[in-house]
């Protein structure tokens, strides 16, 4: 099942490789969600989402709640008068002063759909500033954010530390995580990938590279 999202670090393309050594479990939980690839092609009973990132688990909630009806409202921006930089620029600084979360939310679907390379940045005031990406003809993923819909009634999305959500483990339960990191070198590149399950009070570590 493809994430509907463009992501950076997305794991969709290498999700088989992922699956082939992901421990089972009774519950998925994922610290660093970002686009979900790994909770939408897994089949875990429950799963905890958690991301720091508030716009990105604020249109998640949405799409979990309202369905079809703000799948419909996000398509009322992929029109072609709206595929312009004066466009996008309007837009993303309503993104940025709106107080709106439904209107937040699906802007935040237009910009990264819109943007440049999908990226999702924002400067030391908060706000995003990803440039205009140009594309002839964004897709709207409709029926990607409709999988996504369907597939996520099952899950409990959080907007934590990722701490806070390591302390939520209990037995049975299995943690994948591809966070952030420094790198050591300036010519260090990639993540590191971990996945692992509660047993009792023991973590098993399985490494996915």
């Amino acid at each position: 099942m493809k994430p509907f999202l463009k992501w950076a670090g997305n794991k969709y393309a290498i999700i088989d490789r992922i699956k082939a050594v992901l421990p089972s479990g009774n519950r998925l939980i994922e610290p660093f969600a970002g686009s979900a690839a790994v909770f939408l092609n897994t089949d875990f009973e429950n799963a905890i989402l958690n991301d720091i990132n508030t716009d990105l688990m604020t249109l998640y909630r949405y799409l979990q709640k309202d369905g079809q009806r703000f799948i419909g409202y996000c398509q009322t921006f992929f029109v072609k008068e709206m595929n312009d930089a004066d466009t996008y620029y309007q837009f993303r600084k309503i993104f940025n002063q709106t107080g709106d979360e439904r209107l937040r939310a699906a802007l935040f679907l237009y910009l990264n759909r819109h943007g440049y390379n999908g990226l999702c940045r924002y400067n030391n005031k908060g706000e995003f500033n990803v440039p205009f990406g140009r594309y002839s003809k964004p897709y709207f993923p409709a029926v990607e954010m409709t999988q996504f819909h369907q597939k996520i009634q099952t899950a409990t999305l959080t907007n934590r530390n990722f701490v806070e959500i390591m302390e939520m483990a209990r037995s049975g339960d299995v943690i994948y995580c591809d966070p952030p990191y420094v790198p050591l070198t300036e010519t260090a590149k990639g993540d590191v990938e971990f996945a692992f399950v509660i047993v009792a009070a023991q973590p098993v570590v399985t490494v996915a590279v």
